[in-house]
């Protein structure tokens, strides 16, 4: 089957992002539900700690097109995620990313930094896809990250505002 066309992807047809998601595939584990997303640990993990926070009520590709509720609870969950990341890491900075030139679906990159991460004082990203830094973790490391994220996610409960998970 042909690879889709960003085309293609921002309308929604054969988005990865959409819903029903693996909770673990080739590139990502599940980290979390929240209330309008989904926190995902990506194998990638040369910024340790970077996860990727999925929007989850509908396809969307753009800020703009949220309501004011689901931005509300999407940015609520972005603040769990990076004080998750924040205290599990300890990272010395953190970038908060939402792009979408390569995947059209609404999502955050949330990085965090270290002095001593190679391209500290620079983007995360590398001028070309083939020079991007990769680093994969050791099995039983990755384990133990991922439950720390899980539990420090789940010391941190959902705003009254956002009890309920959007529907």
């Amino acid at each position: 089957m042909p690879q889709a066309t960003w085309d293609d992807l921002a309308a929604g047809r054969g988005c990865a992002f959409d819903l029903p998601r693996a909770d673990a595939t080739a590139q990502w584990d599940l980290v979390g539900r929240l209330t309008a997303s989904s926190w995902y640990l990506p194998v990638n993990q040369m910024y340790r700690g970077h996860g990727i926070l999925v929007f989850d009520p509908r396809h969307a590709t753009r800020l703009d097109e949220l309501s004011t509720a689901e931005w509300h609870a999407y940015a609520a969950d972005l603040h769990r995620v990076v004080t998750a990341i924040v205290e599990v890491c300890k990272p010395d900075h953190m970038n908060v990313e939402s792009l979408g030139n390569v995947m059209p679906h609404l999502h955050w990159h949330v990085v965090p930094r270290y002095k001593r991460d190679g391209r500290w004082g620079q983007p995360i990203w590398a001028p070309d896809d083939k020079a991007q830094p990769e680093r994969k973790l050791a099995e039983d490391d990755r384990a133990r990250l991922l439950t720390g994220l899980r539990a420090a996610l789940l010391a941190r409960p959902f705003p009254e505002a956002c009890a309920a998970p959007m529907s």
